[in-house]
């Protein structure tokens, strides 16, 4: 079924054309985007019925999405109506709801509503997760295809800026990074998928919520078609934070194939400077050491993978490292000083100096002591 705008009635091809679309018919959308304090209601619970926190079968998030529903209902247009249908999978309710979720959040980002940056991040976490869920959802039935052309439509290169939705449609494109990678391997996964994902870190800073979302391009290292080890090389002056925990997940998906991107970064002259971690200014080298410290530790999250993902506690925690790549770890070490020397007992964690190695020592001290 070809996409059909709600407001106009045109089809399209494409999702990438409806959405970008000069519609006639938006005068639906102008009308709701500029709402007045005296329009907002000040109270819309019925009591009769009994007061929405009472009801134990909704989640704290449902309950927060229900109160800003009846706090700004000009303000979020019809995600009330279509979230239920879009969470669940289907397709033409998450295709409307995540075009009425860019309109909600622009509208709120440029203060043409009241609220500002409170009302804006309230509402991006409160439709988050069940869009993404329910974008999984359709991708899980319908495929690799309906996943790439929302990537198209929301493509940052096209518009020169990240959208205000690219952090749900990027959630639903790891997540079927990840499976496919484990069930069907790295060459069955689109090359646009993660160029995707790699674009994030162009666009955004770490402090955006789309920031978190492009650690899982590790999970591509080592695709035919798309050169994940490019991309961190390319960033790594600018962007250590992506390159790092990129790199750390591409170390648990292949260790060889990451080894080598890893000895190219620590190596370059060309990388320098500090990045501040923990407090603490780190130079950079030390930094992307760092990705390899907890490759052996339990206690830390292993490799990264989208918030909101019930299937990320199957992933594996610790990496059984080839002999042969921890000891190029430890000449490499050594050969940029990063370590002065090594102990007859030296671990990757020895790597990673920083207070969360301490944390992890005084755990593994109060356990010994237990």
């Amino acid at each position: 079924m070809s996409p059909e705008c709600d407001d106009c009635g045109q089809e399209f091809t494409t999702l990438s054309r409806l959405r970008l679309h000069d519609c006639p018919g938006g005068q639906r959308s102008e009308a709701t985007d500029d709402p007045t304090t005296d329009e907002l209601p000040t109270d819309t619970t019925d009591e009769s019925a009994g007061s929405p926190a009472s009801d134990s079968g909704l989640d704290r998030q449902e309950l927060d999405r229900q109160e800003l529903e009846r706090e700004h209902p000009d303000v979020v247009g019809d995600l009330p109506d279509l979230i239920d249908d879009a969470r669940a999978g289907d397709l033409s309710a998450i295709s409307r709801a995540i075009a009425e979720y860019e309109r909600v959040l622009t509208t709120v980002s440029r203060g043409d509503a009241p609220g500002g940056d409170d009302l804006h991040h309230d509402l991006l976490f409160a439709y988050y997760e069940p869009l993404a869920d329910g974008l999984d959802a359709a991708a899980e039935t319908g495929g690799w295809e309906i996943l790439l052309e929302f990537a198209d439509a929301y493509d940052p290169h096209e518009q020169n800026e990240f959208p205000e939705v690219g952090h749900v449609i990027a959630n639903a494109i790891g997540r079927s990074v990840i499976r496919t990678r484990r069930s069907e391997g790295v060459d069955a996964i689109p090359a646009d998928a993660l160029a995707f994902l790699g674009a994030i870190p162009e666009y955004v800073d770490e402090f955006h919520v789309a920031y978190e979302e492009s650690y899982t391009y590790g999970w591509g290292i080592d695709h035919p078609d798309h050169s994940v080890a490019d991309h961190p090389l390319a960033l790594a002056q600018d962007e250590p934070l992506f390159v790092k925990v990129t790199l750390n997940t591409a170390f648990y998906v292949d260790q060889h194939a990451a080894l080598d991107v890893f000895e190219t970064l620590v190596t370059d002259e060309a990388i320098s400077g500090t990045h501040t971690r923990f407090g603490r200014e780190i130079d950079r080298t030390e930094l992307y050491f760092q990705a390899v410290a907890d490759l052996e530790t339990e206690q830390l999250l292993g490799p990264h993978a989208p918030p909101y993902w019930d299937e990320d506690d199957d992933l594996p925690r610790v990496v059984d490292v080839d002999p042969d790549v921890k000891q190029r770890i430890q000449d490499l070490a050594l050969e940029t000083g990063v370590a002065d020397s090594v102990s007859a007992d030296w671990s990757l964690r020895d790597l990673d100096s920083s207070l969360l190695s301490g944390i992890l020592d005084e755990m593994s001290d109060s356990r010994d002591g237990s």
